[in-house]
């Protein structure tokens, strides 16, 4: 499994600028508010268009802006998880995780929303709306639903943001387990370097829409880094 992103977007006020691969160690997308962490996300998964460059997943090219190839999203097979975790209120457990599988007959889509429900440790709360369950539970629901449709890259942007700190710790290690079996590209986002270290092998670190550092997140953390990325990364004496 291999993604490799090079792309750049223009914006008002902004220049978005980002060149780097992700394979089957989990990448972590590091940067300070603004850095342009979730509008890389977006492009990858394409709700949002580049001005130029290519994205390709294993040899797949899903953009190209010289050859005019834009994949729309439900053709590039990958999971999305949001930060507000985006479920549908009117719909249950069940139906939240079985929503992108309406192409697989009845049965199959039982059987698949089954294996996520019991993976997530979900038993029992089928039928509950998301308004009945607590933070860490549509954290989980969430996650399944973007797992559910064995995608090649799962993206996760700042998936522990509206958790306290006790569910936080808890989330990670279910993220850890989860993603321990999951053999595609993981992009995770955050500016919590407590959830990059327990989660992440790699590093990328943006700053200003720029990749300002890549590789292992040790040999990241260790380079000179600019005063935002610094701030980002936890340093106290600067």
């Amino acid at each position: 499994m291999e993604l490799l992103i090079d792309i750049k977007k223009k914006l008002s006020d902004f220049q978005l600028n980002v060149k780097f691969a992700a394979g089957s160690q989990t990448v972590g997308l590091l940067g300070a508010s603004g850095a342009g962490k979730t509008m890389t996300l977006r492009c990858i998964a394409g709700t949002e268009k580049p001005d130029s460059g290519r994205i390709v997943l294993n040899g797949r090219v899903l953009f190209d802006s010289d050859q005019g190839i834009n994949l729309p999203p439900q053709k590039r097979n990958i999971g999305l998880l949001f930060q507000n975790y985006a479920l549908f209120p009117h719909m249950t457990v069940a139906e939240n995780i079985g929503f992108g599988l309406e192409r697989l007959s009845r049965m199959k889509r039982n059987e698949a929303v089954k294996r996520q429900i019991e993976m997530m440790k979900l038993s029992g709360l089928e039928k509950r709306y998301p308004a009945q369950l607590s933070g860490g539970q549509q954290q989980r629901v969430a996650l399944a639903r973007a797992l559910v449709t064995d995608p090649n890259t799962l993206l996760l942007d700042e998936p522990f943001s509206a958790l306290d700190t006790y569910l936080r710790i808890h989330m990670v290690n279910q993220l850890k387990e989860t993603l321990d079996n999951y053999h595609g590209v993981t992009i995770f986002v955050s500016h919590n370097m407590e959830d990059i270290h327990s989660i992440c092998n790699k590093l990328v670190l943006l700053a200003d829409g720029q990749v300002e550092a890549k590789g292992s997140k040790d040999s990241v953390l260790s380079r000179s880094l600019s005063l935002t990325s610094a701030l980002t990364a936890g340093c106290s004496n600067i």
